[in-house]
């Protein structure tokens, strides 16, 4: 009797070990739709009015499926403010953004999908945090720091990226110098097949 329970405690051993394997290797990480054809500069941006505002950059994503991926990392300032990507136009844009302070948005065309709420993968205060959106026909994926955040589908009208920021200070036109915050986008990447 002892015998089977030797050898079924070896092959769950065995099996658990390959599993970590693969898991450390990376196996069932998510993979960008296609390959990297784009690289954008990094950049500055400061956070320095109340409200939503997007950035348009000049470099349009490809005609078929893609994936872009951006990070953002709060320099300094207030961290009670947002960034993120924005996908498609003014008139119909597609927008996920994230705050140091562990939220998340998700809005698609003047719509608010998921509102500005906690979600346990955003990494605080000055940590990276990098925004992931697969666009596979009009089927979205949104992943955040490698982890799933969202599905559904949107018609893109024009195909433009952006980076999409929001203040939260008071009513006047301009933050305080204590409510501005200052962002760096290391790096945007758009992958395609």
């Amino acid at each position: 009797m002892k015998q089977p329970l030797r050898g079924a405690m070896a092959y769950l051993l065995a099996t658990a070990a390959f599993l970590i394997i693969l898991i450390t290797a990376g196996v069932f990480d998510p993979k960008p739709v296609g390959e990297l054809k784009t690289t954008l500069p990094a950049s500055t941006f400061t956070v320095s009015q109340p409200g939503q505002t997007i950035q348009w950059l000049d470099a349009p994503l490809p005609d078929g499926d893609f994936s872009v991926r951006g990070t953002a990392v709060l320099q300094n300032g207030n961290p009670d403010s947002g960034i993120g990507l924005a996908l498609g136009s003014r008139e119909g844009s597609f927008i996920v953004a994230v705050s140091p302070l562990g939220y998340v948005l998700v809005q698609q065309a003047g719509e608010v999908v998921l509102p500005w709420q906690p979600w346990p993968h955003v990494q605080p205060n000055n940590a990276p945090n990098e925004i992931w959106i697969d666009m596979r026909g009009e089927e979205l994926t949104i992943w955040l720091n490698r982890e799933l955040l969202w599905q559904g589908s949107h018609l893109l009208s024009m195909r433009k990226i952006g980076i999409f920021s929001e203040g939260f200070g008071g009513e006047t036109a301009v933050l305080s110098e204590a409510e501005v915050a200052v962002y760096t986008i290391p790096t945007v990447e758009i992958f395609a097949p």
